[in-house]
């Protein structure tokens, strides 16, 4: 049999395993990329939390909205001296003003000669992850 390793090269020890070092390298890179992952799982969950909550603002907006509109025109809930009407709903608070043009208002002379009431409705949550809706509609006393 014919030796093929050559005299002069410097032999290399038998590679039996991990030294210590490469093993707390490999967890300390390991562990960044875990916890990097951990705080988008966290700011993900915080992101779905708020969308749920502004869609459900919005449809209890919407909804009171609707109510609103469906009330006559002299109804308690749109009169103006009761501002501002205030309503729970759940974690919720559900508030609204209600106004008629004024002279020196800017819908004022769309408005003059007809009989409307302005009315803003704003949606809020103590939840930290959520910011208040607006939506605001003209009631007219013909409908």
């Amino acid at each position: 049999m014919k030796n093929t390793s050559h005299p002069s090269a410097p032999r290399r020890p038998s590679a039996q395993g991990f030294t210590l070092i490469e093993v707390l390298i490999a967890l300390a890179i390991f562990s960044i990329g875990i916890l990097a992952v951990f705080s988008l799982q966290i700011r993900s969950i915080n992101q779905n939390a708020a969308a749920r909550i502004q869609g459900e603002a919005t449809s209890l907006g919407a909804l009171t909205m609707e109510r609103l509109i469906a009330r006559p025109y002299l109804h308690d809930d749109l009169d103006e001296t009761g501002n501002p009407h205030r309503q729970t709903v759940g974690p919720y608070r559900v508030e609204w003003n209600v106004r008629a043009p004024v002279p020196g208002d800017a819908d004022y002379n769309s408005y003059r000669y007809i009989t409307v009431k302005m009315v803003s409705i704003t949606v809020s949550s103590a939840n930290p992850n959520s910011r208040p809706i607006s939506i605001s509609f003209i009631k007219g006393a013909g409908n």
